[in-house]
């Protein structure tokens, strides 16, 4: 009997996104199968950013169609919603905030209550290794220890499909090695990863 084919969950179609006048994405198309890790590699400008963003309800294509899990991006985001996971390639710090209280904030944002939630927060900080930096201020992280900060913040729901814009940009190879297992592990899990980067390596 042969293998189960696999089943498409992100499916892009022609998709085109105008700005004015810049044609940031034009006609991209391509399909992602469920459990798979897919790099997105192109130059700075190239339109990965602006894809991703799409892909996760942040924008909408100028025309074209992107579908996730079978639902359409702009009919449907908040079904989207539940289950995307977005890692930006920047993201905004708090003052006066530790690294433990981040998560917790965003916990309850994502209606974690109670016991749950305390759980949730620690099973994130084991896996992503924060659990030495709960009472670090955020805003005094290193730019590895702050991209591990925004990886946990983005597993917090559990989500099916996570999109991470430029993950390792200005890792040093340490943090860089650190986050490729932490990729491994997730997809051991079954999740399904789309990762831009202009780093070949």
């Amino acid at each position: 009997m042969p293998p189960p084919l696999p089943e498409t969950l992100v499916s892009v179609r022609d998709v085109h996104r105008v700005f004015d006048n810049v044609h940031a994405v034009q006609g991209l198309s391509f399909d992602i199968q469920r459990g798979q890790v897919v790099g997105f590699i192109g130059a700075n400008g190239a339109g990965k950013t602006t894809t991703m963003r799409m892909m996760a309800t942040l924008d909408t294509p100028s025309s074209g169609s992107i579908r996730i899990a079978n639902e359409d991006v702009v009919q449907r985001p908040e079904a989207i919603r539940r289950l995307v996971g977005w890692m930006p390639d920047h993201f905004g710090t708090y003052a006066n905030m530790t690294v433990f209280e981040y998560l917790d904030f965003f916990a309850r944002a994502y209606g974690f209550k109670g016991a749950t939630r305390r759980q949730r927060v620690q099973e994130v900080m084991d896996f992503a290794d924060l659990g030495p930096l709960a009472d670090r201020m955020m805003n005094a992280l290193s730019k590895g220890m702050g991209q591990r900060l925004c990886f946990g913040r983005m597993l917090l729901p559990d989500p099916e499909f996570l999109i991470l814009d430029e993950p390792a940009a200005g890792l040093d190879p340490k943090a860089r090695l650190e986050f490729k297992n932490l990729v491994r592990l997730l997809a051991q899990r079954g999740k399904t990863l789309f990762i831009s980067s202009h780093i070949l390596s």
